[in-house]
């Protein structure tokens, strides 16, 4: 029997997170993205639309707190901060994909049917790892959003091996349960043999790992890149120095300390 639970930041969070985690907390397999697995699906890039939306600095600002609060290092926080301001301008509440599975309560919502095709697909491939918890096919399947512009299968695959595997699909558009995944993706990529080390590569990486594999693949992306760090008042030379490491860590432990709302038994 499943039992979803509710807690608050703080004491409680910290208290009932640990207790799941240290249940649950075993060695993970090591995770090579790859195309077999299902995960990383061909992507559109966001439209031109969401980079006309302003940028908002109060959610920089959460991306930069939250990462403070769960203990990122200042490189690791600045690599999340320059994929947000492509992916979502800093906004949480924006998506892209089926207006058909348009999720409920966003401030923007995109038409974006390749996007949706993708999420569909990367569902399809791993349906087995969500299996029972009782979520509908559509909602894993509406396109991507939150501050990462994730496809909803992409953070819960990563988070299967904790009480959050069963989270609604929706709780991509949550900034601290973005920010867990989006530390484990990370890692991910950075860990794959595909990778050779910079900011670039990580980043091409972010969108399809087919590109981090080719620099020719990702080079028309490279002026687009140093103009988002120009503006977020990063150095350009930036994106081609050593990407930031990103050692393995506790995912639940992680989720708490940002302030992670919501756990579950299985």
């Amino acid at each position: 029997m499943k039992l979803w639970m509710t807690v608050g930041v703080g004491a409680a969070v910290g208290l009932g997170v640990s207790v799941l985690a240290r249940r649950l907390q075993r060695d993970a397999p090591r995770w090579g993205p790859s195309e077999d697995d299902g995960v990383l699906e061909a992507r559109s890039e966001p439209p031109a639309d969401v980079d006309a939306e302003a940028s908002s600095p109060e959610g920089r600002a959460l991306i930069e707190r939250l990462g403070r609060r769960g203990g990122m290092t200042d490189a690791q926080i600045q690599f999340l901060v320059f994929v947000a301001t492509k992916e979502s301008r800093f906004r949480p509440n924006v998506g892209r994909g089926d207006p058909a599975l348009e999720p409920p309560g966003l401030h923007t919502f995109l038409v974006d049917l390749r996007e949706a095709g993708a999420a569909r697909r990367a569902y399809e491939r791993n349906s087995e790892v969500f299996a029972g918890c009782g979520h509908p096919p559509s909602a894993y399947s509406f396109g991507s959003g939150g501050l990462f512009a994730f496809l909803p299968t992409y953070p819960l695959f990563h988070l299967r091996k904790t009480p959050l595997r069963c989270a609604h699909p929706y709780e991509v558009f949550d900034p601290v349960f973005s920010m867990t995944a989006a530390y484990s993706f990370a890692r991910g990529l950075s860990r794959h043999p595909f990778f050779d080390g910079t900011v670039a590569e990580l980043r091409a990486g972010w969108g399809a790992l087919a590109t981090m594999k080719d620099a020719s693949a990702y080079a028309g992306r490279i002026p687009g890149w140093r103009e988002q760090l120009e503006a977020l008042g990063i150095d350009a030379g930036w994106l081609f120095a050593p990407a930031p490491q990103w050692p393995k860590r506790d995912l639940m432990a992680l989720y708490s300390e940002m302030g992670g709302r919501l756990a579950q038994v299985a």
